[in-house]
């Protein structure tokens, strides 16, 4: 069977410095809720998530914090297959922040790529390597922002559902050495991007070079997320392809089994779609 490559879903952390102890309730509150509403998202607690998040929203008006909090609960809707609430919250996200920040603010480049994967899950394929490109210019002069991996990763995805396999794999190397050099080495969008290099692998049948791509992603996993994260789910399953393909039919089972329980467990507590 051949797999499809992934998008890159942990959440980021949004650009926001520090506050004296002393600042507003109102934005105490805001940063207590949506960084809490951030935590739980990466650990793919998607449906306390929605709660901070909804939570953070009611306690701001600035325009900025409430375009990050939008985005934050696009993401969710997202996880969790609400693929229409997604799409308008990242919508308006990303026009709050071009009217608070401009066209070209190093925030931007997030909720772009938010959107570009969005409309590649819904097949919407008519403006998907746009809004990736548009991602990566404004990040011209910042070559390792991590949102130039997403949009690398996720531009990897369209050159390989049309068949530009050496373009995917150029792509999705690129994505590797801008975490490397910014020394993201155990970045669970790492982890992604080295998955999708191991799947694209397995499908050319490039099994030796498929199963170091898994294992680094592994450790990554090991290291950054719980045991029952949704993107382990997806690692497991894609490794478990692989093995099946080399003939251990026996390792083969066992991961996609775990895999499975996974992806029931996140089901029966309405964080998967």
């Amino acid at each position: 069977m051949r797999l499809r490559l992934i998008l890159a879903t942990t959440a980021l952390a949004a650009l926001f410095s520090l506050v004296p102890a002393t600042a507003h309730a109102e934005l105490n509150l805001w940063v207590s809720y949506h960084f809490a509403g951030m935590d739980n998202y990466d650990a793919g607690e998607y449906q306390n998530a929605l709660v901070l998040y909804q939570q953070a929203l009611d306690e701001t008006k600035t325009k900025y914090r409430r375009a990050d909090t939008l985005n934050g609960l696009g993401r969710v809707y997202h996880a969790i297959g609400n693929f229409d609430e997604a799409e308008h919250y990242y919508q308006e996200a990303l026009d709050l922040k071009k009217h608070a920040l401009g066209r070209n603010h190093r925030d931007l480049p997030q909720t772009l790529n938010n959107l570009a994967d969005l409309h590649y899950i819904l097949e919407d394929m008519d403006d998907v390597e746009d809004l990736y490109r548009r991602a990566l210019d404004i990040n011209e002069r910042d070559q390792f922002n991590i949102e130039v991996s997403r949009s690398l990763n996720g531009l990897a995805l369209v050159h390989n559902d049309r068949g530009e396999y050496v373009e995917a794999e150029n792509l999705l190397l690129r994505a590797v050495e801008v975490n490397d050099k910014a020394e993201r080495r155990d970045h669970p969008y790492l982890a992604t991007v080295l998955t999708n290099l191991g799947i694209l692998y397995t499908n050319l049948g490039r099994y030796d070079e498929a199963e170091p791509m898994f294992e680094r992603a592994q450790y990554i996993h090991n290291v950054a997320l719980r045991a029952d994260h949704p993107d382990v789910s997806v690692r497991l399953h894609a490794t478990a392809a692989l093995y099946q393909a080399i003939g251990r039919g026996g390792e083969a089972v066992a991961l996609a089994t775990r895999a499975e329980a996974i992806r029931d467990a996140q089901r029966n507590n309405g964080n998967l779609y």
